[in-house]
């Protein structure tokens, strides 16, 4: 009899304890999206999220008032092409890049790409001195 109470009581726990899942996918419709963030030995930099609606640009709090303010507005598509021209010449859905700059007091940015269903994280330093990438970091900076 004890038995048969456990089962139910358990299985009764079970069934309000499971619940399907409604979140939202995180792909946009179109299934582009890049997520960059600045980060340093101090922390965040910078969080920027561009899809194709929207661009989103914020920074963390401070107290200082000179601080930067976030920023959203829609994303061009100048801005798209040139984001996807980075992507091919850099291969950067299969590229494996793992820099640490800020392991040394620099900057990196940890950029987050999601595309067609796929996704791929490269980092790299922010402030080179071999001019790699430099295009790509000039156009983050510029965001």
């Amino acid at each position: 009899m004890k038995k048969t109470i456990y089962l139910f009581v358990l299985s009764i726990v079970l069934f309000f304890g499971c619940k399907k899942s409604d979140d939202k996918p995180d792909t946009e419709p179109d299934g582009f999206k890049i997520e960059i963030k600045g980060i340093s030995g101090w922390g965040d930099v910078v969080n920027v999220v561009i899809d194709k609606n929207k661009t989103e640009i914020k920074y963390p709090k401070s107290l200082a008032p000179e601080a930067k303010k976030d920023k959203v507005y829609k994303t061009s598509e100048a801005t798209l092409k040139q984001l996807s021209s980075y992507i091919d010449r850099y291969k950067l859905m299969d590229a494996k890049i793992q820099e640490c700059a800020r392991c040394a007091d620099g900057t990196d940015y940890v950029i987050t790409i999601k595309y067609e269903g796929r996704e791929n994280t490269v980092t790299i330093a922010a402030h080179r001195t071999d001019g790699k990438y430099a295009d790509l970091l000039d156009f983050i900076d510029k965001l």
